[in-house]
């Protein structure tokens, strides 16, 4: 069992006392057995490597009322107390950061939505109003506020969202502060560097079925890749669903990412998560836009070959491609795309990258690759964003090669995969020991 903090044993002891929680709740007898999954209206405790909970379980998730403790080196010191549902925090909660902040209100879904107020140790003003969606909707009250303070300073929340008894989502609760600063025991801001990244998510296709969680992978790993890959916003484009059409990512590929290219010492990213096809005849393989007719895939889609030979051409210092999608359209009952796949076709032939572009896939050749309802992400992304954030540094020298990433994303996209009674194993093509994050 775990090494339960002074605090939270205290907390647990006294979590019956209340903190305001919305509503009464029966006392549940103990969980029997090891196998979470399978712990269904009872009370117990999962230690983790990153986490720790103690609390009420449903269907094998946090649901109820808990604590939640994080141990992981760059959280420790955080924790919840309050209530959960489907392994999210959801109705009333406390928030407790390392660094002395809190938040104390209403959880939707894994975030703030609903009265809550968020205090900071330092004087500054607590955000006390509505909140939708993580952001703080009315303004914060203007009273004993030190003169000397950076009223646009504001923390970025380094809280976890989506707590889940198989894995935890690393994306943090953002509030969007003009010069945000890293709270302690989190990882700060990599120096902004040389870098440029175009990301594409297609979820809503104009005439195709929803490429499940795919905007909200485009829409994280853009956070992310200001956060973690210390690439300036100015040098990040960002296409989702209706933005995505052809033309306009041909052009962004084809003048906007040249003319951010400095030979030789720019690393390029380039994120794609949609729907993908591969076409038998001519063995090639295609990137979905929104705007895409399958009939005419050569004209209204996105040639991979073409567009990896473009990208070598650019002369940059690397080349990092993350897809998360497929090219197998098939479940395992042989159905053709079902809504949480990546894919529309079969007979995927997978092929090796040129030059010094990298390619990490969510898949190999014949599998498909799988949204999550409880992630909110596809599967690959989920993992992908948080082995980019520090959990695939495992050698901890806070850098995280391609290697260390791809290792990280394989074991655990494969692991959650075989949970949900699937098979998705990430595969690279590229330089192992290339560098794409810093901590």
């Amino acid at each position: 069992m775990m090494k339960w903090s002074a605090i939270a044993l205290g907390v647990m002891a006294g979590w019956v006392m209340s903190i305001g929680l919305s509503h009464a709740q029966t006392v549940l007898p103990s969980c029997k057995g090891n196998d979470v999954s399978q712990w269904h209206e009872c009370r117990g405790i999962v230690d983790e490597a990153d986490y720790s909970y103690a609390g009420d379980f449903v269907r094998g998730k946090f649901e109820g009322r808990g604590i939640l403790e994080f141990t992981a080196d760059k959280f420790q010191g955080d924790y919840y107390q309050g209530e959960f549902k489907n392994g999210m925090k959801h109705g009333f909660g406390i928030y407790f950061f390392a660094n002395g902040e809190k938040y104390v209100g209403q959880y939707q879904f894994g975030k703030r939505n609903g009265k809550g107020t968020y205090s900071f140790p330092d004087g500054r003003a607590a955000l006390s109003g509505m909140w939708s969606n993580n952001q703080f909707m009315s303004k914060p009250a203007a009273v004993n506020e030190p003169k000397t303070a950076d009223k646009t300073s504001l923390a970025p929340l380094a809280e976890l969202e989506k707590k889940k008894t198989d894995g935890l989502s690393v994306s943090p609760e953002k509030y969007s502060g003009t010069q945000p600063k890293s709270p302690s025991n989190s990882i700060a801001t990599p120096k902004t560097r040389d870098a440029v990244a175009i990301i594409v998510g297609v979820e809503n296709y104009g005439k195709l079925p929803v490429a499940s969680f795919a905007a909200n992978d485009a829409s994280e790993f853009r956070a992310y890749a200001s956060r973690f890959l210390g690439i300036a916003p100015s040098n990040i484009k960002t296409f989702i669903d209706s933005q995505a059409q052809r033309a306009d990512l041909l052009l962004a590929f084809k003048y906007w990412l040249p003319a951010h290219v400095n030979k030789g010492r720019t690393d390029v990213y380039i994120f794609f998560s949609g729907h993908g096809v591969t076409q038998d005849t001519a063995k090639h393989l295609y990137w979905l836009p929104f705007d895409v007719n399958t009939d005419l895939l050569e004209e209204t889609a996105i040639n991979q070959t073409t567009l990896i030979s473009q990208l070598n051409q650019l002369d940059a210092k690397s080349v990092t491609v993350f897809l998360d999608t497929c090219f197998s359209g098939t479940n395992r009952a042989g159905q053709t795309l079902a809504q949480n796949q990546r894919g529309v076709s079969i007979k995927l032939s997978l092929e090796s990258s040129n030059g010094n572009t990298n390619i990490l896939t969510a898949g190999t050749r014949s599998q498909s690759a799988y949204g999550d309802a409880g992630l909110k992400h596809g599967v690959f992304s989920f993992y992908l964003l948080k082995g980019l954030a520090g959990a695939a540094d495992s050698n901890h020298d806070k850098l995280i090669s391609l290697g260390e990433l791809a290792d990280y994303v394989h074991l655990h996209t494969s692991r959650h995969a075989l949970g949900i009674q699937k098979i998705q194993e990430p595969q690279l093509s590229g330089d192992r020991q290339h560098v794409v994050a810093f901590r």
